[in-house]
């Protein structure tokens, strides 16, 4: 493996070195790109001018001073691009997995930085019309009326309304002008997959008001196979919609009017079964329980991909949406003020989503009930407001961009965690489902300012800051349920708040369990932080931009909402990042190939994490959301579009990360057992990534134009614990993808045929244990593992038509 990245790495630097040792004569080209490829995205048709408003105003792609990704609505389209999670494993950078707990809650990683439990903040901030989407869960669906989407790699927090430590994405939607515009697709794939969307834009009153609409269903059956409930699972069906008006009644003023909504009826995730023991192989990769107790099985199912045995039926009734109001006002010729003024909210009511893949099977001879051995019932539901105030302007050789930000945000949660875990005895009782009832309410307010001044034509000098107040209040309460989810009385079962068996309802509440409320005990907090940014970016000639600055990242402190005790439900600290990269973006050959390669470190302090520490509520030490003192990561990102012929277009990224806890060990403290995670990669984060497409454009004459592409994304193994167990290690694994599109000559008509995952293979995206060890019968010491799969081969056909 060292020899493979030692060959991995000398490739990737002969490259670079190309870029800097190609004679002058290479260097030199001309300021403007071939009118004949001149496509608003870097994915859609290498070589085109590309405009992005990464830095909060339009700038090329390839002189703008940061590292910045942009997805085309051309690929989209041809790729079958339906939402975010499409684009795993093709963008420098970014690491998402290809499935969740909905269709619409999605985590995103860059740069190894990323949260991946949706109830905490996101460590990479995902904006909508730079509105910013403060949780993970039910964001962005379906990307219909998108223009483009831009991945910002690094801290973002001198621009943008919300800090983000870790990066950020951008849904940039189309605004209606007095054309007018109609496009819409229909299709259909395998799986029964029906995909339906829309877009109608056009002016009311000309130079007055504008207006677009558009809508978006997307459905197919489940990808998973269930033997339990002898049918599909894992299904989507989402249905979604957006209005923007656009009032301009002077020549220096725009207002734009939002609303969007989204309602998504898809189940919720039902998670593959495997199995693993340590001192007999053949134990290991079996498939689910299929006969006998939790305690002593008697028999398993042989592991079959993309197959879960999960026994609770996969409810998710989910609905989301919002308004938002953007003045842009030109103040004068040098000075521009924007507000933003965002509404936005969601609701899960109910999710029901398995966390073991195992059907439900009598727990013992003291409760022969069947139950799950993981199992959560949930609600969420969450309203937000946001204010932005911008000021931008430029004198001579100074630009700067000076903003107001406020964020208050409710979320509420309520989780039944039917968390029983294997039994250790056969006379134990299960342990009672916990309800963990909680309200965060949050209030963000920040100001922060940007400046370039440019010292000569090509050499810009760039500095900036932010200043930011977050205050939190966190009512939490945890209470004991009985087997149906039923609030256990505690005037009828005092145990609920001493500990002790329930025979009456089958059930054992752990000492540790009891009901507890927070109630004026640590449940607020403020923090405060401020994060600077220098730069300096240098045209070295009119195809060679290069770039290097300094930031520091801030995701802010909060309260262990996952917490099981009174003296668990413990603030947690901020955690920072300083990040150092630079970078060079450089054009060749007439403008037909694009080289952009990006080096970066990122030092952390205060990894938020799950750690011991003491509670000043109960005098010990206990497990819970805390801070791990030092971690790192570091590495490089290589982007490459060419375009060797007018028919040919050619695109190669490849990512390169290593990731690093410096400092993440304790010793035994109490009760908490001890731990070390020094010198450990983080979960979820392979050290290579790679992705690369070929389209083939072939003239057919007066009927049009066809379109024949290939891509393929593949990535180096991963461990999905922090102890990097082998057992816990996802292998290294690829797709492939292709489409024909055919487009008629007058341009109105396409008709495209994408398949995805041409092999049909499958891989765990994460592998995670449920409870310990089988303790009796001829499986005893076998550890049950769980994990998300990636789809399964698809193909579909889509008849688009633009007016």
């Amino acid at each position: 493996m060292k020899r493979l990245q030692g060959i991995h790495a000398a490739a990737l630097l002969s490259t670079t070195a190309f870029v800097f040792f190609v004679p002058d004569e290479a260097r030199a080209g001309p300021t403007d790109p071939p009118a004949n490829i001149a496509e608003p995205a870097a994915a859609d048709n290498p070589g085109g001018d590309i405009v992005v408003t990464a830095t909060r105003k339009e700038t090329r792609l390839q002189s703008t001073p940061v590292a910045v990704s942009v997805i085309g609505d051309e690929f989209r389209k041809t790729q079958n691009v339906i939402t975010t999670r499409d684009l795993a494993g093709q963008i420098p950078g970014l690491y998402t997995a290809p499935s969740g707990i909905t269709p619409l809650t999605n985590t995103f990683f860059i740069r190894g930085i990323g949260n991946s439990d949706p109830i905490f903040d996101p460590t990479v901030g995902v904006y909508i019309d730079d509105v910013y989407l403060p949780r993970a869960i039910n964001g962005m669906s379906d990307l219909t009326d998108v223009e483009r989407v831009e991945v910002l790699r690094g801290p973002q927090g001198t621009l943008f309304g919300a800090n983000s430590a870790g990066g950020a994405i951008r849904y940039v939607t189309r605004s209606p002008t007095d054309k007018f515009e109609l496009n819409g697709d229909v299709g259909y794939g395998n799986y029964n997959t029906v995909n339906a969307h829309g877009y109608v834009a056009g002016g009311l009153i000309p130079g007055l008001f504008a207006a677009s609409v558009a809508i978006a269903h997307d459905q197919h059956d489940g990808y998973t196979w269930n033997p339990s409930q002898q049918g599909r699972v894992n299904n989507q069906n989402t249905t979604g919609g957006r209005i923007k008006l656009l009032i301009t009644p002077s020549a220096n003023l725009k207002i734009t009017l939002t609303a969007d909504g989204t309602i998504d009826h898809s189940q919720a995730a039902q998670y593959v079964a495997t199995t693993y023991n340590a001192t007999n192989p053949a134990l290991s990769g079996l498939g689910a329980i299929t006969g006998g107790t939790l305690y002593r099985p008697t028999s398993f199912a042989a592991y079959r991909p993309n197959v879960s045995y999960a026994g609770r039926y996969p409810v998710n009734r989910s609905r989301s949406g919002g308004i938002s109001g953007r003045i842009d006002y030109d103040i004068g010729t040098n000075l521009s003020f924007h507000s933003i003024t965002a509404l936005r909210g969601f609701a899960q009511d109910p999710v029901n989503y398995n966390n073991d893949g195992q059907n439900r099977l009598p727990y013992n001879s003291a409760q022969p009930r069947p139950i799950e051995l993981s199992d959560n019932y949930i609600t969420y539901n969450q309203k937000s407001f946001t204010q932005e105030l911008q000021l931008q302007g430029n004198w001579n050789r100074f630009d700067f961009t000076a903003g107001l930000y406020y964020l208050f945000e409710d979320f509420r949660s309520d989780r039944i965690g039917y968390v029983t875990g294997l039994p250790q005895t056969d006379t134990a009782l299960p342990a009672a489902p916990f309800d963990q009832i909680g309200r965060t309410v949050t209030r963000n307010y920040s100001a922060y300012l940007q400046g370039n001044y440019h010292l000569t034509d090509r050499l810009t000098l760039t500095a900036g800051g932010r200043y930011i107040i977050i205050r939190r209040a966190f009512d939490f309460r945890g209470v004991n349920d009985d087997l149906d989810g039923k609030v256990i009385d505690p005037t009828l079962y005092p145990q609920v708040l001493t500990g002790g068996a329930i025979p009456a309802l089958g059930v054992n509440v752990a000492a540790t369990q009891v009901n507890f409320n927070n109630s004026g005990v640590l449940n607020e907090k403020t923090w405060r932080a401020f994060t600077p940014k220098v730069g300096i970016s240098y045209q070295v000639t009119p195809s060679i931009f290069a770039f290097a600055s300094y930031a520091k990242g801030f995701d802010a402190g909060g309260f262990n909402n996952r917490a099981l005790t009174l003296a668990t439900a413990l603030p947690y600290d901020p955690e920072t990042v300083t990040t150092y990269e630079a970078g060079i973006k450089t054009e060749w050959f007439d403008h037909r190939l694009r080289i952009n390669a990006t080096g970066f470190y990122n030092d952390y302090v205060n990894l938020q994490t799950a750690v011991s520490a003491f509670s000043p509520i109960s005098g010990t030490y206990v497990s819970t959301r805390g801070n791990a003192p030092a971690a790192h990561t570091d590495g490089f990102e290589l982007e490459t579009t060419g375009q060797p012929t007018r028919n040919l277009s050619l695109t190669f990224n490849v990512t390169y990360l290593e990731t690093r806890y410096d400092d993440y060990s304790a010793p035994a403290l109490g009760t908490v057992p001890p731990y070390n995670y020094s010198g450990k990669t983080f979960a979820g984060q392979p050290q290579w990534q790679y992705f690369a497409s070929a389209t083939w454009t072939i003239p057919a004459g007066r009927y049009g134009t066809i379109k024949l592409g290939a891509s393929g994304n593949y990535q180096t193994s991963y461990y999905s614990n922090a102890l990097n167990d082998p057992q816990y290690q996802i292998p290294a694994h690829g797709y492939v993808n292709a489409f024909i599109d055919f487009e008629t000559a007058d341009h109105h008509w396409n008709f495209t045929l994408t398949g995805r995952n041409l092999a049909n293979e499958f891989y765990f995206t994460t592998l995670t244990p449920v409870g310990a060890g089988i303790k009796a019968g001829p499986y005893a010491g076998t550890l049950l593992l769980q994990g998300a799969q990636n789809p399964p081969r698809t193909i579909f056909l889509k008849a688009s038509y633009r007016y």
